[in-house]
């Protein structure tokens, strides 16, 4: 048998059968000093500098000297959180939400922004469960429900999105955020007439919104009102003139020639389409949407050799959208095949495919996790070992990979290495019984005895029907202290 499998067991399965509503928290509220010694207000001060100067690894390194001075407050650990998800460390950010909540129990910012960190690891399930107990713990509070329907947006599922927002809002009906994420879950719905119902009462309190502008924008030009599109197009770009959507739809709104227009007026229109998208030419040269809409300004604007040219660049960037993901198709489904292989203790046939995968997609990690999986099963620790760091080097907070290197740690007697890797995997994924059942295992090891009985009662609450779970707790438990 070639799949991972746990040494105490031969019949387990384990998980080797083998992958925004962001809260604001303004810096100077979360550095809110409590009696602070003066080397904890010189970080928090320093910190906030880095912070409004947008030096936000600095900011991370500023906090973590504070939280080494003062770890028991909880506006360093909120401040620390926000800054570590802004440089896309998101486990670390879980962890010091997860400290935040911990030492202030039932605060609803600290319980949304965990969640928060949660979506950013693609932990929706843990993510709503989190929001759906904020709310349960704070009926009249609109945060999480507003959090809820942001979620719900991403995950297409409209009509939860629209029921949650609804109820934010009554709760805070002045909320115009919560407004705007509710207009987009009408207009993803298709349900236009009510997206712009809550669109225009944002822009009667707030007539400086972009985003009530860009989705009035887009509903107008859906609608083919093209005058109204176009004027709420090029104020949302005033008013974020970094945000590349709002210009896109310019182009496209521009090229679209008004019925018996003259040809001056139409070759005038398309150049400014293409003056449009050339502030943002260079950061999406690859970028087929883009391509297409700038190849139709050119040609319109009568310059057919650009149009040609870009025409080109534009064929070539679909062909290599379409490709990828045929590739992505492939790969994945040769990995289910050597997974199938595995089982069937065809090491060889397993590897075939698994190297067929990787030529196809060199980028595709669950394969590299497989391997691991295989040349663990099969002894050859070093190439797991590689194989394991290339798929966390594309994936590093996938819980299934984290567990697979803890194991891999074990084998080699790193046991320090193999917990951080067992916890880390628990804070991407709380559910993950395998990585606490490991963790007992090694602190028993240890002669740990508090730690192993509570990771192994963790797993077993996980997984309570797991034989080996309850034999090793029911162990454990029988030895004297």
């Amino acid at each position: 048998m070639f799949l991972l499998r746990h040494p105490r067991s031969a019949s387990r399965r384990a998980k080797f059968a083998l992958i925004q509503l962001v809260i604001l928290f303004p810096l100077a509220s979360m550095l809110a000093a409590q009696v602070p010694s003066q080397e904890l207000q010189t970080l928090k001060q320093q910190a906030k500098a880095l912070a409004d100067g947008g030096d936000w690894p600095q900011a991370v390194a500023t906090l973590e000297k504070a939280v080494s001075v003062a770890p028991n407050d909880p506006e360093l650990r909120s401040a620390l959180g926000f800054a570590s998800s802004k440089i896309g460390r998101f486990d670390e950010a879980i962890a010091n939400d997860q400290e935040w909540l911990r030492l202030q129990p039932r605060n609803v910012s600290a319980e949304v922004a965990l969640a928060q960190a949660y979506r950013s690891v693609r932990n929706y399930e843990e993510a709503k469960q989190i929001l759906e107990h904020a709310h349960h713990e704070h009926p009249k509070n609109p945060e999480p429900l507003a959090a809820l329907g942001d979620l719900e947006i991403q995950l297409q599922t409209y009509d939860a999105a629209i029921e949650h927002l609804r109820a934010a809002l009554a709760l805070d009906p002045a909320k115009n955020e919560m407004r705007n994420l509710l207009a987009a879950a009408y207009k993803s719905k298709g349900d236009l007439v009510n997206a712009l119902a809550q669109i225009n009462i944002v822009l009667v309190r707030d007539p400086r919104n972009a985003l009530a502008h860009f989705l009035r924008a887009q509903i107008y030009a859906d609608r083919n009102e093209n005058d109204r599109a176009l004027s709420d197009a090029r104020r949302a770009a005033e008013l974020q003139p970094q945000n590349p959507q709002p210009l896109l739809l310019i182009a496209k709104i521009l090229i679209r020639p008004p019925q018996g227009a003259p040809a001056s007026e139409i070759v005038a229109r398309c150049q400014k389409a293409v003056e449009a998208i050339d502030p943002i030419l260079e950061a999406r040269s690859k970028d087929s949407e883009t391509l297409f809409l700038l190849s139709r300004a050119y040609q319109c604007a009568g310059q057919t050799e650009q149009s040609q040219k870009t025409l080109a660049a534009f064929e070539a960037a679909s062909q290599n959208d379409k490709a990828n993901t045929q590739h992505q198709d492939e790969a994945k489904h040769l990995v289910d095949q050597a997974n199938d292989r595995a089982i069937e203790n065809d090491f060889r046939g397993a590897l075939d495919l698994l190297q067929q995968a990787l030529a196809i997609d060199p980028d595709f990690a669950a394969a590299y996790s497989q391997l691991a999986k295989l040349y663990y099963s099969a002894g050859d620790i070093e190439k797991a070992s590689d194989a394991i760091s290339k798929a966390l080097a594309l994936e590093p907070y996938q819980p299934d990979f984290n567990y697979v290197q803890g194991r891999i740690f074990e084998k080699q007697g790193r046991l320090d290495a193999a917990l951080s890797s067992f916890e880390r995997t628990t804070l991407l994924n709380p559910k993950e019984s395998d990585a606490f059942f490991e963790m007992g295992a090694i602190y028993q090891q240890r002669n740990d005895r508090a730690h192993a009985l509570a990771a192994y009662k963790k797993a077993l609450e996980l997984s309570p029907d797991d034989p080996d779970y309850r034999r090793a707790l029911k162990s454990l438990a029988s030895d004297s202290p």
